[in-house]
């Protein structure tokens, strides 16, 4: 799978005026989608004509209702503002206090939007559950809500962690080979260790559907052995199912589009053409090949579509031995509230059994957000990382555990610790979307823990 990066990088400094364009762009285009398309893929569906609604009434295909319409212009309303808001702060950071804290200010960006999207999707589900087009993505009304598994013994297996991979599938092959779990033909080697990535495989890259289904492959290789592959949900998974698709390339939406296609055109054979609907096409003045992709993205990553699905199997915190994984970080407030209960509520929202998700993964200091634990690449000082370590051990006294292992913020050194060793940072910027730095994993075996680089 080859990759081309046609995004500048995000990573030390994405241009603002670049992300407002893009960003503008990608919201008009979206306004001009009919409601929840009517794609196989978008939650696998049937996409069969005359498929009942969750009202009782017959789908007509068209799935273009206005409170839809409502419902897409309120959502990309909300996301050019957000970034236009983003972009402005950024670039005022830039001229003052250079490149450095222009950086942080774009770090600190996505999680302002998280909650202003999660509030108005209640405005409009009802809408959506009664529309043509099936609700929930055309399947979160009847599968049942995954489990993700939140607690793992590691009964003296090797324990091995992979950073953020961002969408670039030749730098997470690397890292897998480097973990010694994966082989030059793509097989699993890893035998009975327990290998976790700890979230962001969506955005900044292009492979991201391609990465995803070889962690799967990999997975169910890895039980046959022995062992496990477990992914968790990071920031930017948590944002596609909200609707933030700014992160998101012009190769990731092709790459959705083509996976649509292909999907579609396997039901047309099955089905045959009379009984299936087809694809949306581009509105007169509209570009075609960005309609094909922002559709289809929508169709898989909002709450019921199949990415979301698959994604609501994966954990959002895991406790693998005496070693936390969460994508940002811990408190004693999220282990009070439970991390199995967390887990499960973000499950169902992903799979569209409700609204929104629990307030810790859209809280500035949830578990997918909190720069506490970045370290001095998150722009913390002696005291502000002394006050985190203190919240830290607390969290990890709560839990019996010896550590937590995050991603979240790039270091720019690579791999390092933290709070005496109590919090391990993976995310080396290894995407090309970011810094294109040279993959680095941890490994922990008895108790000990090593990077391999």
């Amino acid at each position: 799978v080859k990759t081309r990066h046609r995004h500048p990088r995000a990573y030390p400094s994405h241009p603002p005026a670049s992300l407002s364009r893009t960003t503008s762009r990608h919201a008009t285009m979206s306004a001009s989608l009919p409601g929840r398309f009517w794609l196989p893929a978008g939650g696998g569906g049937r996409g069969r004509r005359g498929t009942k609604t969750p009202s009782g009434g017959k789908s007509s295909g068209t799935g273009t209702d206005g409170g839809v319409r409502t419902r897409l212009n309120l959502r990309s309303t909300i996301t050019v503002a957000v970034a236009g808001s983003v972009g402005a702060g950024a670039a005022a950071a830039s001229a003052s206090h250079g490149q450095q804290f222009a950086r942080r200010a774009l770090l600190s960006g996505a999680a302002a939007i998280a909650p202003a999207l999660a509030a108005a999707q209640p405005a409009f589900a009802k809408k959506a559950a009664s529309s043509s087009v099936g609700g929930n993505g055309g399947r979160g009304s009847s599968a049942p809500v995954p489990q993700p598994v939140t607690k793992v013994d590691l009964a003296g297996r090797r324990l091995v962690a992979i950073g953020d991979v961002h969408g670039d599938f030749m730098q997470t092959m690397k890292a897998l080979e480097l973990a010694k779990v994966m082989d030059t033909s793509g097989h699993w080697v890893g035998g009975s260790t327990v290998l976790v990535q700890v979230g962001d495989i969506l955005d900044r890259g292009d492979s991201e559907l391609a990465i995803m289904r070889k962690f799967r492959a990999l997975a169910k290789e890895a039980k046959e052995a022995g062992g496990d592959v477990i992914t968790i949900n990071g920031n930017h998974e948590i944002m596609n199912v909200l609707g933030d698709f700014r992160y998101a390339t012009k190769g990731a939406y092709a790459e959705d589009a083509r996976y649509v296609e292909k999907q579609h055109a396997k039901l047309v054979a099955t089905e045959g053409a009379e009984n299936v609907l087809p694809l949306p096409t581009a509105p007169e003045g509209n570009d075609p090949e960005a309609f094909a992709g922002i559709s289809a993205r929508r169709s898989l990553f909002l709450p019921g579509g199949e990415m979301a699905l698959k994604m609501a199997t994966n954990p959002t915190v895991l406790q693998v031995g005496d070693t936390v994984f969460a994508h940002a970080g811990i408190t004693s407030d999220h282990v009070e509230y439970g991390f199995e209960r967390l887990n499960h509520e973000v499950a169902a929202w992903m799979a569209g059994k409700t609204s929104s998700p629990p307030k810790h993964v859209l809280e500035e200091k949830g578990v997918v957000w909190t720069r506490d634990y970045g370290g001095a690449d998150a722009g913390a000082n002696a005291g502000a990382e002394e006050a985190a370590c203190r919240r830290l051990s607390a969290a990890l006294e709560a839990t019996s555990a010896a550590r937590l292992v995050v991603g979240h913020t790039p270091q720019a050194k690579g791999i390092n610790s933290g709070c005496g060793g109590k919090v391990w940072r993976t995310d080396v910027g290894v995407s090309r979307g970011i810094y294109g730095s040279a993959p680095q994993v941890i490994e922990i075996v008895g108790g000990k823990v090593r990077v391999l680089a």
